[in-house]
């Protein structure tokens, strides 16, 4: 088995030389005071990562998201932010599923999907976060508290758009990656 990070042979998808390279990331506040727990900073070994996840659809990384994440959460339903439905089909994944899937295994609680992707909307990924953020529909009225589960955050626009759609009972946030915001969002 080759490490996905750099190439080189070893017994997992993730060598120890670039597993080290992991930056744990700081739990941050967004919106109304929403807390969001990232399991990784989006930098290096984290990024080429949830890159692999997102674009090729290559397994290993929701795993680790996972073990990192469990912890740290409460044991309560968890709600994936859907992929738009053309870069569903356009990559053969939805990366935040899969993350929702892995985490919920561990922590053994159900994943719900709440939420209705729209069905295209522009790409924000790679720094263009002028574009607009989507706008999600929900399946149904939610009556209990969830996670809110999504890949990277680096704005909060596009989780956040996700939690005002559901409305009150979200109690965190989680994601695979966070970008590191310049000043520190903790209260």
């Amino acid at each position: 088995m080759l490490c996905q990070v750099c190439h080189q042979p070893g017994l997992r998808f993730l060598c120890d030389r670039c597993r080290s390279r992991l930056r744990p990331a700081s739990e941050r506040v967004l919106g109304d005071g929403l807390r969001l727990v990232a399991a990784f900073e989006h930098t290096g070994p984290a990024a080429r990562l949830i890159h692999h996840l997102k674009y090729r659809g290559v397994g290993g990384y929701e795993e680790l998201v996972a073990e990192t994440l469990a912890r740290r959460l409460p044991k309560i339903p968890i709600t994936p932010v859907p992929r738009a439905l053309s870069r569903r089909l356009k990559y053969g994944v939805d990366p935040t599923r899969l993350l929702a899937d892995a985490l919920a295994g561990r922590m053994g609680v159900p994943v719900l999907s709440l939420l209705l992707p729209p069905i295209h909307n522009p790409r924000r990924a790679g720094g263009d976060h002028q574009r607009p953020v989507p706008r999600f529909r929900v399946r149904r009225g939610i009556r209990f508290p969830i996670i809110l589960l999504d890949d990277v955050v680096t704005t909060g626009a596009t989780i956040l758009s996700a939690a005002s759609s559901i409305g009150g009972e979200v109690v965190a946030l989680a994601v695979a990656a966070n970008v590191v915001p310049t000043v520190s969002t903790l209260r």
